[in-house]
């Protein structure tokens, strides 16, 4: 019998996994001891033959690459993407594609950020919406071969009924010489709850396409149902009358622009 690889589950019995050999490894049933990339001693060592060196990290999870973030010229990140994925990889390298992708979780420093991963309390520093400290990657990041910029928030009203919504509009424009995508992300944050709540809350997002000098109008749809927060008392949700602060930007830590809305 063929033996599994390290940090598979054992062929004999699926619920033994192997141990991981490296303690950043990590699988289905068997969780990672650590962040840091094993393999960032690699990344020294080519750099020190090559400065000009592009650090291309293909991982499902978030590495704490502080030693090449500070470093590296260039860092690519990608999911695995099978067969097609060396394709992919040399279209964004050779620059026939221009990336648009943006984090989906938020990139810890080191796990010193990060409360117990036995305390299920997500208030206590899970996620970006409760996240304590400076992160190496906030939640939304994304970076591409171009630049853009943001003018003229606006909402289709100033006041929202908690059983309305609203349209939120922005102009984006595209301020670099090629085109590309931007994801522009739609964050709230409660200014008079009675309750606890997160630092911010992503509500929406939109990729968009522009050219280069290229200016778009885009629209994000906001329920003040989507502003509600579970009553433990009477069983229900319940939308607040308060302030509410609406904020569009590239990521959860870069906010470009900023407006209230009044819920009544």
């Amino acid at each position: 019998m063929q033996r599994s690889p390290p940090c598979c589950r054992s062929a004999v019995c699926p619920s033994i996994p192997f141990p991981c050999s490296v303690p950043s490894d990590g699988r289905e049933g068997r969780d990672r001891e650590s962040i840091d990339l094993a393999q960032e001693q690699l990344v020294k060592q080519a750099m020190a033959v090559n400065p000009k060196t592009v650090v291309v990290l293909v991982s499902s999870f978030p590495f704490a690459i502080n030693w090449s973030q500070a470093h590296a010229p260039a860092i690519l990140h990608m999911a695995h993407s099978s067969q097609d994925e060396g394709m992919a990889l040399a279209k964004v390298l050779f620059g026939d594609y221009n990336p648009g992708g943006h984090l989906v979780t938020t990139w810890p420093k080191s796990l010193d950020q990060l409360p117990p991963m036995m305390d299920y309390n997500i208030r206590h520093g899970r996620t970006y919406m409760y996240f304590k400290g400076e992160p190496l990657y906030p939640f939304g990041f994304g970076l591409s071969y171009t630049t853009f910029r943001y003018a003229n928030l606006r909402a289709s009203s100033k006041q929202i009924a908690k059983d309305g919504s609203v349209t939120v509009s922005v102009d984006l424009t595209n301020t670099g010489d090629r085109a590309g995508d931007e994801v522009v992300q739609l964050y709230v944050k409660h200014m008079g709850s009675k309750v606890e709540r997160p630092s911010e809350e992503l509500k929406g997002f939109r990729r968009v396409t522009l050219k280069p000098s290229e200016t778009k109008m885009v629209e994000i749809p906001l329920k003040a149902a989507d502003l509600a927060y579970w009553d433990v008392k009477q069983g229900s949700f319940e939308v607040e009358t308060e302030p509410v602060s609406v904020m569009v930007g590239e990521s959860s830590k870069d906010i470009k622009l900023t407006t209230t809305l009044q819920v009544h």
